[in-house]
């Protein structure tokens, strides 16, 4: 089991009651509520019942429903994915993550969220390696993954407040019905002066089928963490990787079935990735922020801090005003 490290830390994510480690299950301890919350494979499922999307049972097989796709069973699959090019240029999470690190240097046991971590994004690694060793690291997702940890939903982060010192939603929002309620959960987590690191697609085409719901522009992204202090934000990946994602949705348009659709996806991969090369020429020029393929924004929690919109407005980076 991996989650002994953080299980006096749960609540029921339905009532925010305290719950208990049974034989094979979580128990909510508040009498009127009663939710048992099981445990699949090892991982607590803190999924409500009152939950539209997901459903606890969905979680009962090691081949659970997963936004994103993970290894093959089949070798020559696996093997092709590998030698597939990367259509987008992210040299940025591998220097935030290092920027995060040395900020926790001085807290002693770090508690860190990760929403959306089934599997490692871009440059966590970076951050891993240089965590002390009594680090708290929750791994969470609603998917069955390498790294998962606990299963919830967002929406409903089934943690007490003040609980964390740095949230993680990396490629994630995009994903959920309602961000803002999102961002809103992750700050009731944090601690007082506790980070959240997001990256966010802006000129990204649909990854993640009937999972991918929004997109957000540096102010919308900005807006988004306005209860935040901001320590840093930027571009993630740039004007060249927005060309090269629209010029395979492009191709993919052609596609008059599945089939179809995954040979063009993977076949032109090869044909547009060195397009994103221009981001190393681009993305220090103040007009890439809007064309950028994605965003970040570092920020800490500060009780009390909005940043009103006339002083958002002022913080436009671009030329179409």
């Amino acid at each position: 089991m991996r989650f002994h490290s953080f299980e006096h830390l749960l609540n029921c994510p339905e009532c925010g009651a305290k719950v208990s480690l049974q034989q094979d299950h979580f128990q909510c301890t508040n009498h009127s509520c009663n939710i048992t919350y099981p445990i699949y494979y090892g991982v607590p499922v803190f999924i409500s019942n009152k939950n539209e999307v997901f459903q606890q049972e969905d979680f009962n097989t090691p081949e659970a429903p997963a936004i994103f796709f993970g290894n093959s069973k089949n070798p020559v699959i696996n093997f092709l994915r590998k030698l597939r090019p990367d259509v987008t240029l992210n040299y940025t999470s591998k220097i935030n993550y290092a920027k995060i690190a040395d900020r926790l240097r001085n807290i002693e046991s770090p508690r860190i969220l990760v929403i959306g971590g089934s599997i490692d994004g871009t440059g966590m690694s970076i951050l891993k390696q240089q965590l002390p060793q009594q680090t708290i690291m929750v791994e969470s997702d609603v998917a069955q993954g390498p790294n998962t940890n606990i299963i919830f939903d967002a929406h409903h982060i089934p943690f007490d407040a003040n609980t964390f010192d740095l949230v993680i939603v990396q490629a994630v929002l995009e994903h959920v019905l309602d961000p803002f309620q999102c961002v809103k959960e992750i700050e009731r987590v944090l601690n007082e002066n506790g980070i959240v690191y997001a990256e966010t697609p802006f000129m990204q085409q649909v990854h993640g089928g009937k999972y991918d719901f929004h997109r957000f522009t540096d102010l919308g992204h900005r807006r988004l963490f306005r209860n935040f202090e901001e320590i840093d934000r930027g571009l993630v990946a740039g004007p060249g990787s927005s060309l090269a994602w629209s010029l395979r949705y492009f191709f993919l348009s052609f596609a008059f079935n599945k089939t179809i659709d995954r040979i063009i996806s993977y076949g032109s991969s090869f044909f547009v990735f060195w397009l994103k090369y221009f981001d190393y020429l681009l993305n220090h020029n103040k007009g890439a922020c809007d064309g950028a393929c994605g965003l970040y924004f570092i920020g800490v929690k500060k009780t009390g801090y909005v940043l009103p919109d006339h002083v958002l407005l002022q913080q436009y980076k671009g030329y179409r005003s």
